[in-house]
């Protein structure tokens, strides 16, 4: 590999980090005017029109039945379990919180794979799984005196991280059938089936109360955090190695952690700096040791919000 490919593949990591850091500041601020099932519907659909069209240019629209009764299952896992439990999360946590919690994903479906017996245990990997549920129980536990925060917004935000982790272990043998062009616009697509006419309840008296800013909001959710920081990833992917890809998506809780603090002007407080570090180291020790390649890699791409 090149340096400047490689420099062109470390920025497309940073670029998709970044994104899904500030995405969850982004949800906070959008449900304040649009309803959270339209603001969903929206943000799929202009994610799935642009993958629609990549996929549909590079002639890769057309499955097997068979592949895509498989995917519209796992999309009722991700976009639409995982996604309604981090839009309504959001609404009722800080952003900041999300994103700590949103961080041990890698660590769910390992105790998973465990679980199925696809993943030896190795003490590095225990520890960091203690040392970052401890990050949680402190954020959890201590952190709901902290303004916005609250417990049923990060237990809801839980169930997000058990739709994801559910997801990515069941995805393994989908991905060795289509590529993630595939999966992500079909997981998209059929996650319209549902969240149409749940946007439907809304109505569309809310559509009066648009703001630019809101606009702006939703067209970033939709075009960048669904579809661009996927495509960022997946070229990220395709020249760094999975374990290098999930080291640096730690540092989405931290961009959220500093955007929350300079945009928003939320207080930094020890219990979050606390909760987040030990989160962030925890997160890193369960990747020292190499795992399999495909659970780690969709573990990266469900990350994104």
């Amino acid at each position: 590999m090149t340096r400047a490919t490689s420099l062109r593949a470390y920025a497309a990591l940073l670029a998709a980090m970044l994104i899904w850091g500030l995405s969850f500041l982004a949800i906070k601020d959008a449900i304040e005017v649009v309803p959270i099932f339209s603001l969903l519907f929206m943000r799929f659909l202009l994610a799935t029109v642009l993958l629609g069209v990549m996929a549909w240019s590079r002639r890769a629209v057309h499955l097997p039945k068979r592949d895509l009764l498989r995917l519209a299952g796992l999309s009722m896992l991700s976009p639409v379990g995982y996604f309604l439990f981090e839009t309504y999360g959001v609404a009722n946590t800080q952003p900041s919180h999300v994103a700590v919690i949103i961080a041990t994903i890698p660590i769910a479906v390992y105790l998973i794979s465990f679980a199925r017996r696809q993943e030896r245990p190795t003490w590095t990997k225990t520890a960091g799984i203690l040392v970052a549920y401890a990050g949680i129980v402190l954020m959890i536990g201590f952190g709901q005196r902290e303004t916005g925060a609250s417990l049923f917004g990060d237990l809801l935000i839980v169930g997000a991280v058990a739709c994801a982790a559910a997801r990515t272990t069941l995805i393994k043998d989908a991905l060795t059938r289509v590529t993630p062009l595939q999966l992500t616009f079909y997981q998209f697509l059929f996650s319209l089936v549902v969240f149409a006419p749940l946007a439907a309840i809304d109505g569309v008296s809310w559509i009066g109360r648009l703001t630019t800013l809101s606009i702006l909001e939703v067209l970033f959710l939709g075009v960048f955090c669904s579809a661009g920081a996927f495509l960022a990833m997946h070229y990220a992917l395709s020249h760094l190695s999975a374990t290098q890809v999930a080291v640096s998506a730690n540092l989405i809780p931290a961009i959220t952690l500093f955007a929350e603090l300079m945009l928003l002007g939320t207080p930094l407080t020890l219990v979050k700096l606390g909760g987040t570090g030990l989160v962030i180291v925890g997160v890193v020790l369960t990747q020292l040791v190499s795992g399999p390649r495909s659970p780690r890699r969709s573990a990266i791409q469900e990350r994104g919000a």
